[in-house]
């Protein structure tokens, strides 16, 4: 069957965005199935992801919409469907017209600086587009000043049970025993929410799941440590569902594959970059959501590929004593300071550098690029300390490059290639 391409229906409001995200996911596994079965796990993680949030309620699931990092693992144990509300701007982010829809709608209710993130989350509940209710709402204060404005906001526009995680500043021991004491109370929660006590035998099941999907991903994380890069660049936006589907088996099929595949890559001597590799480029920020196409260009035309970004990198927490629920909720509390983009961007700009320091040591990195979100305030406030850090350590430039990760008015997927193309042309060659 022919794609057809729904987008006009949701700009008009005669369709969800749920119903046309899961769709286009549905769409596209059809197409992959008839042209390359072989592929097909690319997009099975997609149809499991957004199927899953559809058919949540009509198959008796609670659905639960959550922003920041939360103790997402535990949704599972209570047999009910996590949303994790920042997969649906990276959704919508290739579609310009209809993600400035609901960025527009957004904006004519409320502060025009908030990040396009939390616009598109909020103007799709101004337009009514969700497709779906959710049964409770959970969010945390992330270090980010959008998401503290619009995540209230739409607790009170929703009108449905609320949790808010208090994020600590510090990460020590008095943090870590702050959040866990959270997570209890997020279990008191979750029991009058669903009617049921919690069972510990089905949060051990969720955690052996989220175990087994954290232990593939550092997994697959570590192949692209290995020159040439065996995996593309645009793979590390898809591995950003690990967020709201550690817990999620469908998540261990999928890293699975991934690890596979690049594995088999490295065996045959290949790498993302068809024609050779010459720069192994770290991102600081975020990725560009807007257009993905970015990647293959940069990997064909100039053997660029993004081997890693700096605030997607996932640490692998794991649950090491299932039977103890105490160190569980400790591992849990961990899991949460170190979700993307938390462990960089929330606290001191140290926490940042660790993670560049850590990345540069072991990635083999040789270009350093800032895609700055400029909805991203907070992180551009670090540009300096971060450039000037990787400078002195590694002798290596920064470009730093002002986008819109979510709003594609803003500037273009040819304007960034250029740009792009015009620093590793004029500037890097000469480094390398």
């Amino acid at each position: 069957m022919a794609y057809v391409d729904r987008a006009p229906e949701v700009i008009s409001g005669g369709l969800s965005t749920l119903e046309y995200i899961a769709g286009t996911a549905e769409s596209k596994l059809e197409h992959c199935l008839n042209k390359d079965p072989d592929g097909r796990w690319i997009f099975d993680i997609q149809v499991a992801q957004w199927a899953q949030i559809r058919d949540a309620q009509k198959n008796g699931k609670k659905l639960i919409a959550f922003g920041g990092p939360i103790p997402a693992d535990l949704i599972y144990a209570f047999d009910c469907q996590p949303y994790y509300l920042d997969q649906l701007p990276l959704s919508t982010a290739p579609n310009t017209d209809m993600t400035a829809k609901f960025i527009d709608a957004c904006e004519a209710k409320t502060n025009q600086s908030m990040c396009a993130l939390d616009k598109v989350e909020m103007g799709v509940l101004l337009t009514d587009q969700y497709g779906v209710t959710p049964d409770a709402f959970v969010f945390s204060t992330v270090p980010c000043d959008s998401s503290r404005i619009a995540y209230p906001i739409m607790s009170k526009l929703w009108g449905r049970p609320t949790f808010n995680i208090d994020m600590p500043f510090r990460r020590d021991e008095r943090g870590i025993a702050y959040l866990a004491q959270q997570t209890k109370e997020f279990i008191s929660f979750m029991e009058d929410l669903t009617g049921t006590k919690m069972d510990w035998d089905r949060v051990k099941e969720s955690l052996k799941v989220a175990n087994k999907s954290n232990e593939l991903l550092e997994q697959c994380a570590n192949l692209r440590k290995h020159s040439p890069c065996p995996l593309p660049g645009t793979i590390l936006v898809t591995n950003a569902c690990m967020s709201g589907q550690a817990a999620d088996p469908a998540m261990v099929a999928f890293l699975e594959k991934e690890l596979e595949f690049g594995q088999m890559m490295i065996d045959l001597g290949m790498g993302a970059c068809q024609n050779g590799e010459k720069y192994r480029m770290l991102f600081l920020q975020n990725m560009l959501w807007t257009n993905l196409k970015t990647y293959g260009y940069l990997e064909r035309e100039y053997g660029a590929v993004c081997v890693m970004d700096v605030l997607g990198h996932y640490h692998a927490n794991i649950y090491e004593h299932l039977d103890d629920p105490e160190d569980c909720y400790r591992v849990m509390a961990q899991k949460m300071m170190d979700l993307p983009m938390i462990h960089g961007a929330a606290g001191p700009v140290d926490y940042y550098c660790d993670r560049i320091k850590y990345l540069m040591d072991n990635f083999n990195i040789n270009t350093s690029i800032f895609l700055g979100h400029v909805g991203c305030r907070h992180t551009w406030a670090s540009t300096k300390i971060l450039s000037d850090y990787i400078q002195e350590n590694y002798g290596i430039p920064t470009l730093l490059l002002d986008v819109d990760c979510i709003d594609g008015r803003y500037k273009s997927g040819d304007e960034v290639q250029q740009e792009i193309g015009e620093f590793l042309e004029t500037v890097m060659s000469k480094v390398l």
